[in-house]
């Protein structure tokens, strides 16, 4: 069965074997990233709208889950664009914890609308939210993130602190870090500073692993991400999440890889991953839908990694 809102599971090195729900569908976002791997914003907006309805997702969730007898650690909330933007976010949650509340419910945010008390107060019904920051530099939080011109990056900062306060659950930061672009000691700093106050579960430090909107993807240096991580949050920094058994065969990996495909590019090591599989176990799928015409290699990935996406 095809799903329009829904897609995996993935793998998460912080969430474990994590079923996605799109609560945008469109690329619709209050940032516009160079890094953003679902490609350029097509609406850049900071107003909330019933962009997917509670009652779709709950459909699709239920068929899902009649159609699956392993469970998923987690049930993660993003989507292509911002899904604090879905006006219906607070319904969802709910609906979800009826549903299903045996699972866990992860929010992913880009922190632009949490200086918003009813967006606030609509996540505090998930279990865990992972906001992002990726500087706290005027220049490059402008340069990096292109935000609409009614956020701010004073904004962010209230907004996250005000929700920490407030969030009784898991809170988990993320800080996308691009050479050249974020990578300022001064940034460092003020983020070091700031997580003082903060006090996130946990942070973690990533990087570009697939093509972006306006950038390829480069992995700096192992080392210098380390260094991040250690100067950041040492004590809460990295560490994988424990994987949950996830058994599937040629059809669901599939639709699992079409699923993932639909959202960002990926190599084979990342839809490996998402599938719960070895290289070497998921290269014989991969190969059967190339040869199928159903995927195909990114064109002028030959310069670094091959990208798969869907045709």
């Amino acid at each position: 069965m095809n799903f329009k809102t829904i897609f995996g599971p993935v793998r998460s090195s912080r969430l474990g074997n994590s079923l996605g729900i799109d609560l945008v569908c469109d690329k619709i976002c209050s940032f516009d990233c160079l890094y953003c791997e679902s490609g350029k914003t097509r609406t850049l907006t900071t107003s909330r709208a019933p962009l997917v309805s509670s009652d779709l997702i709950i459909q699709e969730l239920s068929r899902w889950l009649e159609l699956h007898s392993v469970l998923p650690d987690c049930v993660t909330l993003g989507g292509e664009g911002e899904p604090c933007l879905n006006s219906e976010l607070g319904k969802i949650i709910k609906s979800i914890k009826i549903l299903c509340p045996e699972i866990p419910i992860a929010v992913l945010t880009n922190s632009s609308l949490l200086g918003n008390s009813s967006v606030r107060s609509e996540l505090s019904g998930a279990d865990i939210v992972l906001p992002s920051l990726d500087s706290l530099v005027e220049e490059e939080f402008q340069r990096i993130n292109r935000p609409h011109s009614e956020v701010s990056l004073h904004g962010i900062k209230q907004g996250l602190l005000q929700f920490s306060r407030e969030f009784k659950g898991k809170f988990f930061l993320e800080v996308l870090i691009l050479p050249g672009f974020n990578d300022s000691l001064e940034n460092q700093n003020l983020i070091r500073e700031f997580l003082q106050e903060l006090r996130p579960d946990r942070v973690d430090v990533t990087t570009m692993t697939r093509p972006g909107a306006y950038l390829r993807s480069k992995l700096p240096d192992p080392a210098f991400l380390k260094q991040w991580q250690q100067k950041l949050h040492p004590q809460h920094t990295g560490g994988a999440h424990g994987r949950s058994e996830f058994q599937t065969n040629i059809t669901t990996a599939s639709q699992t890889i079409l699923a993932s495909l639909q959202r960002r590019p990926q190599t084979t090591e990342q839809l490996a991953l998402a599938l719960g599989l070895s290289r070497e176990q998921a290269q014989p799928v991969i190969d059967e839908m190339i040869k199928s015409g159903k995927i195909k290699l990114l064109t002028g990935a030959s310069a670094g990694p091959n990208f798969y996406v869907t045709v």
